[in-house]
């Protein structure tokens, strides 16, 4: 998913040929309206990129795999390091219940950054969440069980934003 670049008058942009339009978006042309307009409403997680995963990239390569990243959103962070000890063990719970089949893989990344700036430091803090398939696309369409993938995933996904927020 990329942002349409909106210098350009609506006539204009131009997506490439694997993708549609959506939105400001150009987003993989398999990704159904339904999916995308679930995942934009969550309201814990903010979700940053979504890839249907294609069969013709080179080996190796994470846009084979279809996958979804998210961060969680900034009014939900504020002192997330003083409780992360609780919140590691609810965040392991939850995604272990949800998450339980050898399909996916889930990454959680918590950061801490320190930032110099204008003469004085900025502390920030960020959490994202990335889901990976398994297994890579290897047909140009996309097939029932990539489908199916998605939807299970987005389900399980609304869910962990329920508990979450």
């Amino acid at each position: 998913m990329r942002k349409v670049n909106t210098r350009k008058k609506s006539s204009q942009k131009i997506c490439k040929e694997y993708e549609r339009r959506w939105r400001d978006f150009c987003v993989d042309k398999n990704l159904e309206d339904d999916w995308l307009e679930r995942l934009n409403k969550l309201k814990a997680f903010i979700l940053v990129g979504i890839c249907e995963g294609h069969s013709n990239n080179r080996p190796q390569s994470a846009r084979k795999y279809p996958h979804i990243n998210f961060r969680l959103r900034k009014s939900l962070l504020k002192g997330i390091a003083g409780d992360w000890e609780y919140l590691r063990v609810a965040m392991l719970q939850e995604t272990g219940k949800l998450f339980h089949s050898d399909n996916s893989s889930i990454r959680l990344e918590l950061s801490f950054r320190l930032r110099a700036g204008q003469g004085k430091f900025v502390y920030h803090e960020d959490l994202k969440m990335k889901v990976m398939r398994f297994h890579e696309r290897s047909t140009e369409e996309m097939g029932a069980e990539t489908r199916g993938w998605f939807d299970g995933l987005i389900d399980q996904i609304e869910e962990i934003d329920r508990v979450v927020y």
